[in-house]
């Protein structure tokens, strides 16, 4: 199938009649910018064979404002070799003709006819979907959704298996498929489709085999455990007899009487060790007293004259802190008066800084005065502006809307008096200049072209009258429709207060300059004060108080000296005084605080050697000396003896072992409760166990296990049984599942190998999968790590889209293999397409031209100049 010419008229954008001819067999491009028309054309194809004629679902296709508008397509195409013409109307007067190789067919015998030949069907009611729209909804690519192609191909697919041949029907339809659906069916009843795990009756069957197997285990460990509660029971017995005739705690409670005995007898000897410890502790007190007082004295007599020395050393430090004291209070007194003098030069240089710098502010607020003064001046003016033009605006303002509704008036009425100017009667003259013409009461002369659309008279000077009566049936039905809209023009002008549309829109052009200047003059006046002109004249009475009141502070500042020092300099001297006051004040002090210093150890000196002079000159000092030697040597003896008799317990205690003797006891307490506990406990136990033994005895615990060993046999042959059916399905599954993709692998062998052409000219080494549903399946292709395998739909959407419209070519085809009408339609279809990619597409576009005719629309002339073909604009 090949277009020719396409002519459409009153369809949404076309409201004039648009002709398109001369198309191509190969590629036919059309580029234009955005609303230019490219889709609007696309769709008017499209709605043309997809769209019954009587269908009211097609409102969209009007004109916008036209709602009495008849949209019409007419196609010129080429089918089979035959020259065919489609003409549809919609709404309006709705008709549909179709004719083929000379043969003519109308209505919807046409559109049947017409879909059956390009392999699509017509709605129930309503208009058109993609599911109804077979091939073409394939082929022709609507703009967004070439990356979409799976739902497309499920809609053609029948045309699709059709192409490829009865087989691929068969293998989607016979009895092949029930038994693999059967197969599928059992195996599915048995195992899990998806992880193969068992399910329904071989589930139940394994979970019964196994509830079993654990009943059986839990009963032999009954079993065991009773026969182990006998064998127990019976040692039990035997060592609680044997423990009743021998009594072992009885002699046990006899060793642990002597143990208690032995354990008291070194308890005596510890306690009378520690009653002579602590009397050699009292004496070894007494030996180290008495040895102190005569260590002290003997320092004493050795102290007098050490304290002789420090009082000498003392008296010289005096000495020397007094003579520093009388150097340095001069110096302070000298230091003291400098700093007075630096610190009235540094009062005097401040206040003559202090003037200086009011001088400065003074002349700087009067500046500042000054500016603010003509900003101020300034914005004033600026805001009469301001004023003034927006006014101006207001004054020229036409309200919104006003203008489109004139502009459409306008344009009514010079439509309606062109259609009335083509029908109605001309009149044109060619006078002399004594010529004396009147038509209508009104003189003409010279050349004069008029037209008439009622009666009219002409009267010629000296020749008579002559009376126009203009025919045709719309006249007055079109003159009515002049006036009306004259009159609609003329109330809209008159209520605006204007001319003509032209002055209107003049003054719209006027307002918007004055709304400009306006705009301007505010940012000006935003610049001059920003916070308003109140704000302004605020901040201009606020400095000239400041300004008086620094004049005022002036006039109340003393004169300055022209003979004083800078103040940096004043400082820099009051700074070095104040440091060298500090430094002698410190000094000074020092010196002070040393001559107090060594009066006090002077003093302190003196106090010491009378004290020590006083002591050893007392008395009473050589008897205490005596008595204190004489006490010591008592003392020493007694130590001695007392130390003996400590060393002598000491062994004796060892000896005994006093720790071993209590632990002794304790493991003796703790055996013989041991032993009568233990044969308490033997008893209670044996008591028990005859108890528990008794009661399982009758419990039949052999017999159940024998009848759940039977039940077990059975439940593993039925999980056995079930397991041979299960695992043969699967594989009879396997099997046919293989062999039916093997086949079908074959019988899609004619599109795989269109496919594989034009992918090697956009991915060279990759390939792809077709699925079942003969839409592209996995893509391989090689990466930077090798081979990467990936499902069409994790692709990105430009690599979608192009493999959409690769798998497009390929389907065409594979259709005209099948003798089958192709056409190919991209609008924008390409969009998401990278620079280097679309260059492969371009060369995949090219070579699929040698087969097929291919319509582009797009809106980047500048990316298809390499295509090959001239790109043609929408008329």
């Amino acid at each position: 199938m090949k277009l020719q010419r396409l002519r459409i008229e009153n369809f949404k954008l076309f409201r004039a009649p648009l002709e398109i001819d001369g198309f191509t067999d190969g590629l036919n491009l059309f580029a234009a910018p955005n609303e230019s028309g490219k889709s609007t054309v696309a769709e008017a194809i499209r709605a043309a064979f997809f769209e019954r004629h009587r269908s009211s679902a097609v409102e969209h296709l009007r004109p916008w404002g036209e709602s009495s508008a008849t949209p019409t397509v007419e196609v010129d195409f080429e089918l089979d070799g035959k020259p065919c013409r489609l003409t549809k109307a919609f709404l309006g007067k709705k008709r549909c003709e179709l004719v083929i190789d000379g043969k003519s067919m109308d209505g919807a015998v046409a559109e049947d006819h017409l879909a059956a030949l390009l392999g699509f069907r017509f709605p129930g009611k309503g208009a058109s979907t993609p599911e109804h729209m077979g091939i073409p909804g394939l082929l022709w690519i609507k703009q967004g959704t070439s990356h979409d192609i799976a739902s497309a191909v499920g809609f053609a697919s029948d045309h699709l298996r059709n192409a490829l041949g009865e087989s691929l029907g068969e293998l989607a339809s016979s009895n092949g498929d029930a038994v693999l659906k059967a197969v599928e069916s059992e195996r599915n009843e048995l195992l899990t489709p998806a992880a193969g795990t068992p399910r329904g009756a071989f589930a139940d069957a394994i979970r019964l085999r196994t509830e079993l197997e654990a009943d059986i285990e839990r009963l032999r460990a009954d079993i065991e455990s009773y026969q182990s509660g006998v064998d127990r029971l019976s040692g039990l017995r035997r060592d609680h007899q044997r423990d009743e005739a021998a009594r072992p705690w009885t002699a046990l409670r006899e060793q642990l009487a002597i143990a208690r005995q032995r354990l008291d007898e070194a308890k005596g000897l510890n306690d009378r060790k520690t009653a002579q410890d602590a009397a050699l502790r009292q004496v070894t007190a007494q030996v180290n007293s008495w040895r102190t007082q005569l260590q002290a004295m003997e320092r004493e007599e050795a102290t007098v004259v050490l304290r002789e020395k420090n009082l000498q050393a003392a008296q010289e430090g005096l000495a020397k802190a007094l003579g520093e004291l009388q150097a340095w209070e001069p110096r302070h007194a000298a230091a003291a008066k400098a700093d007075a003098g630096a610190r009235d030069n540094l009062r005097l240089a401040r206040q003559a800084a202090s003037r200086i710098a009011q001088e400065k502010t003074v002349e700087s607020l009067a500046e500042q005065l000054e500016a603010l003064a003509q900003s101020h001046e300034k914005a004033k003016g600026e805001q009469d502006k301001v004023t003034r033009l927006q006014a101006e605006a207001q004054a020229l303002a036409v309200p919104e809307g006003e203008l489109k509704r004139l502009q459409r008036c306008a344009d009514a009425h010079r439509t309606a008096q062109a259609r009335l100017d083509a029908v109605a009667t001309a009149l044109e003259f060619e006078l002399q200049p004594t010529a004396r013409v009147q038509v209508a009461g009104t003189e003409l002369s010279g050349s004069k072209r008029q037209t008439v659309i009622a009666r009219t008279d002409i009267e010629i000077e000296g020749v008579g009258r002559i009376t126009v009566l203009p025919g045709g049936a719309d006249l007055e039905s079109l003159a009515i429709e002049r006036d009306r809209a004259r009159d609609e023009l003329a109330g809209l002008l008159q209520a605006l207060r204007a001319e003509s549309v032209a002055a209107v829109e003049e003054r719209m052009r006027l307002q918007a300059l004055r709304k400009g200047e306006a705009g301007a003059a505010m940012a000006v006046l935003a610049a001059l004060a920003p916070k308003g002109l109140s704000a302004l004249a605020a901040d201009i009475a606020m400095r000239e108080a400041r300004l008086a009141e620094a004049r005022q502070v002036l006039q109340g500042m003393p004169p300055a000296d022209a003979a004083m020092p800078s103040s940096a300099q004043a400082e820099s001297e009051e700074g070095a005084a104040r440091a060298a006051l500090e430094t002698a004040s410190v000094a000074l002090n020092d010196a002070k605080v040393a001559a107090g210093n060594a009066r006090e150890q002077v003093k302190a000196a003196e106090d010491e050697l009378a004290a020590v002079k006083a002591t050893l000159n007392d008395p009473k000092r050589a008897n205490r000396k005596t008595e204190a030697g004489a006490a010591l040597t008592d003392a020493l003896a007694q130590q001695s003896a007392l130390q003996d008799k400590v060393a002598e317990l000491a062994q004796q205690l060892q000896s005994a072992n006093l720790p071993v003797l209590a632990q002794d006891v304790e493991r003796l307490e703790q055996s013989v409760k041991q032993a009568e506990a233990t044969h308490s406990q033997r008893a209670n136990e044996i008591t028990r166990l005859e108890a528990e033994l008794e009661a399982r005895g009758a419990l039949g615990q052999e017999e159940a296990a024998s009848e759940k060993q039977r039940e077990l046999e059975h439940a593993t042959r039925r999980c056995a049984e079930l397991e041979r059916r299960a695992k043969a399905l699967d594989h009879l599954l396997k099997l046919l599942r293989e062999k039916r993709s093997a086949l079908a692998r074959r019988l899609r062998a004619p599109l795989q190998k269109h496919l594989d052409h034009y992918l090697q000219i956009l991915f060279p080494g990759a390939q792809v999968e077709v699925g079942d549903d003969l839409s592209p399946g996995r893509i391989t292709r090689q990466g930077l790590r090798g081979a990467q395998s990936g499902a069409f739909e994790e692709l990105s959407v430009g690599a979608r889209e192009q493999m959409g419209v690769v798998a497009r070519l390929a389907y065409a085809d594979l259709l005209k293999e099948a003798r089958k009408p192709t056409l190919l339609i991209l609008d924008d279809a390409l969009v998401n397409t990278d620079e280097e990619r679309l260059r492969q597409m371009k060369r995949v576009l090219y070579d699929a031209a040698t087969r097929h005719q291919i319509l582009i629309f797009s809106c980047h002339p500048e990316a298809w100049r390499d295509l090959g073909v001239v790109a043609r604009s929408i008329p």
